[in-house]
């Protein structure tokens, strides 16, 4: 079910529900799989991770837990395939040098993006730059890399 959005009944509400609930039925498509892994893993572990308790994740604190963490398989398997620095740099979507606890955990922007593609519809009247918008927000959000971007942003104007 997708997130609905308490602004009245407008036909853009219904539009960005759309969006939102085919944008989900496609992310699996969409995720960089080790990227949104590796951002699973910091999120369960958050806590351990953060040694200086300063609610943020240095590259330090995440490559010492990363090489640290000898029994878990799956983390020793993604780690294999990538560079620990790469996958954080992906994960850091405000490139301060560090992870926050929302940067780990993709759905915690979809409300804001949802808010903004319909404020977007709502100033612009322009539906087709608003769900190009939303889906480079949306795949940006979910980790897609630049390829698989530019593949969506491309179908969604096909589309529209």
């Amino acid at each position: 079910m997708g997130i609905q959005i308490s602004s009245g009944i407008q036909p853009e509400t219904g539009l960005i529900n759309s969006l939102y609930n085919k944008a989900q039925d496609y992310a699996s498509k969409l995720l960089s799989s080790d990227e949104l892994d590796f951002a699973q893993y910091l999120d369960k572990n958050y806590s351990n991770i953060d040694k200086d308790k300063d609610n943020t994740l240095s590259k330090n604190e995440i490559a010492a837990a990363a090489a640290s963490d000898n029994r878990n398989l799956e983390l020793k398997k993604l780690l294999e395939n990538n560079d620990v620095n790469d996958l954080t740099n992906n994960i850091d979507k405000n490139q301060d040098g560090s992870i926050t606890k929302d940067e780990t955990d993709p759905n915690s922007n979809v409300p804001d993006i949802l808010k903004s593609a319909l404020r977007e519809i709502q100033t612009t009247k322009d539906f087709g730059l608003a769900a190009q918008n939303f889906t480079l927000n949306m795949c940006k959000n979910y980790y897609a890399n630049e390829t698989l971007t530019s593949l969506a942003t491309n179908a969604v104007s096909c589309l529209v």
